[in-house]
């Protein structure tokens, strides 16, 4: 059941029941599942995930790496000492304070952001902390939101550490990934030389169905008494991509608008939301051939090493020929900035569905 302070939260309690059902009877340690952006991963995790595994008896850390920035990993540490401390947080407030660090996440059953002070040469160390999550009387659940944030060689030593703790303890506690980078998830787990090469499973989180603009449109109905059209809902959902946070916005829209369409309402929200985000200086720091390719991307599936698409592009540009090593070069270019990834053989899809429609009508 939904949070009764959330009405509009849609609960996807069976697929919370099977994660839940690997984790305890061993069949998995770690999971990660990529969603793009606004697809509902985190609100999957604090609000089908954690009322679940807390109910069983799990203890469930969140921490979302792309909130804590460019101090992640002293961030990310001190949120878990502070979590694995017996008294929690509000206890280790009254220590002697000389050091400022901002810890973001939940730790103990408190939750946003606080001002922590501790000594700079005594930064917790995080093997001696996931060693006393373990000895601890109940399992524990790590929800790590954004991973693909630290896919970098700055973090190599934390993620290092964080993958050698968790295989020595992971009878005990168990890890949730997400990521909305493809190309960054790729680099950690699925590389040959990545961190957490081979660890655990990759999934998708599933695409919401059609449940999900049901229950919209009958909390809609419970919170203004007007009826909306069900199949239209729908099959505005399947109009913007399947995004539930647009959805969610529409059906806002729609509760202050009673007058307005259906399909109005989701004309100026994309109008809105393309306005919001801004692609044009992303796109001029571009090279021709990438914003060529990104063009190809956004309204076709084009076989980017075919020689067809190569003779295209040549002519666009007045030559005779584009090498295959140049587009390389410029795929690569642009996985580096995690803006395509690659779906199979030749095949590649531009990471954001908001980009892509910006570039489709530029």
């Amino acid at each position: 059941m939904a949070p009764v302070d959330d009405l509009w939260h849609y609960p996807r309690a069976e697929l919370a029941r099977q994660i839940m059902g690997m984790f305890d009877t061993g069949l998995a340690s770690a999971l990660t599942f990529f969603a793009p952006r606004r697809m509902g991963k985190t609100e999957f995790l604090r609000k089908d995930i954690t009322p679940l595994a807390q109910a069983a008896g799990w203890r469930v850390f969140y921490f979302s790496f792309l909130d804590a920035g460019q101090n992640s990993q002293a961030q990310f540490t001190q949120a878990l000492d502070a979590f694995a401390t017996e008294k929690g947080l509000l206890a280790r407030l009254a220590q002697p304070l000389t050091h400022i660090g901002k810890v973001s996440g939940e730790a103990a059953g408190i939750k946003g952001e606080l001002e922590m002070k501790q000594d700079a040469t005594q930064m917790p160390d995080l093997l001696q902390v996931m060693e006393r999550l373990a000895k601890g009387k109940q399992p524990v659940l790590l929800l790590l939101d954004e991973i693909q944030a630290l896919a970098s060689k700055a973090h190599a030593g934390m993620i290092a550490t964080l993958r050698t703790a968790l295989d020595m303890h992971k009878d005990k506690i168990k890890v949730i990934f997400t990521g909305s980078s493809r190309e960054g998830l790729r680099r950690m787990f699925s590389s040959s030389t990545a961190p957490f090469f081979h660890f655990g499973q990759n999934l998708e989180l599933p695409e919401l169905g059609r449940g999900f603009t049901d229950h919209l449109a009958d909390i809609h109905q419970q919170a203004t008494g007007r009826i909306l059209n069900k199949d239209d809902l729908w099959q505005a959902f399947m109009d913007m991509q399947r995004v539930p946070q647009f959805a969610r916005s529409l059906v806002e829209r729609l509760t202050l608008n009673p007058y307005a369409s259906i399909g109005a309402v989701r004309a100026a929200l994309m109008v809105d939301l393309a306005g919001h985000r801004d692609f044009s200086g992303l796109w001029q720091d571009m090279t021709p051939l990438e914003r060529a390719i990104m063009k190809a991307l956004a309204t076709s599936t084009p076989e980017l090493y075919s020689q067809n698409f190569r003779q295209e592009l040549a002519a666009t540009f007045g030559l005779d020929d584009i090498s295959t090593t140049s587009i390389q070069n410029a795929i690569r270019a642009l996985q580096r900035q995690s803006l395509i990834h690659k779906q199979g053989q030749g095949v590649y899809v531009i990471e954001d569905p908001l980009f892509a429609d910006w570039i489709a009508h530029e």
